[in-house]
């Protein structure tokens, strides 16, 4: 059981292309930027993923995500790409 886990875990690292999963009226292909972490009680423990992604208008945009709203997209990106993209129906 373990073992399945382990293989079916994604890790995420700086410089991967990725979306979030859930559909959305328009979603942006991202890169990740990198894993956010946060001290409790000096203690570090993992906060989210944090990705940036451009809009259409050029304005740069970042946010921290759990791993589990993310996706790797297969890439064979340029940096025109990572702009709002439209939901895949």
């Amino acid at each position: 059981m373990l073992e399945q886990i382990e293989k079916e875990k994604i890790y995420f690292n700086p410089g991967d292309v990725v979306k979030i999963k859930h559909m959305l009226d328009q979603i942006p292909l991202m890169l990740v930027k990198e894993k956010e972490s946060k001290m409790i009680k000096g203690d570090s423990h993992f906060k989210g993923i944090r990705c940036f992604w451009f809009t259409k208008d050029g304005s740069y945009q970042e946010q921290v995500f759990s791993t589990k709203d993310l996706m790797m997209v297969q890439s064979s990106y340029t940096a025109n790409d990572f702009t709002i993209i439209p939901p895949v129906k």
